[in-house]
């Protein structure tokens, strides 16, 4: 199995990170810095990653793979009222 580099780890991240602030989650919330912590772990040749945060109004599932050719994502599903 191909594992991603700590480079490709890196990059992922700071994309997901960036975008977090775009759709309103303020990099001073306590849930951007669980995910920031926990991606932090994971460039530093962390294992595999999946869990789902609470935002309060929407779910995020946030996936972390460790196996080349495959990207992190974090998907944000509103909550059902």
């Amino acid at each position: 199995m191909d594992v991603k580099t700590k480079g490709e780890r890196l990059k992922e991240t700071i994309t997901l990170l960036k975008k977090l602030p775009e759709v309103g989650v303020p990099t001073s919330s306590y849930v951007y810095e669980q995910i920031k912590q926990q991606m932090t772990l994971w460039v530093s040749d962390g294992p595999a990653f999946d869990d789902r945060f609470d935002f309060g109004t929407h779910w995020g599932d946030l996936k972390l793979p460790v196996k080349a050719g495959r990207v992190a994502s974090l998907n944000l599903v509103a909550k059902h009222k």
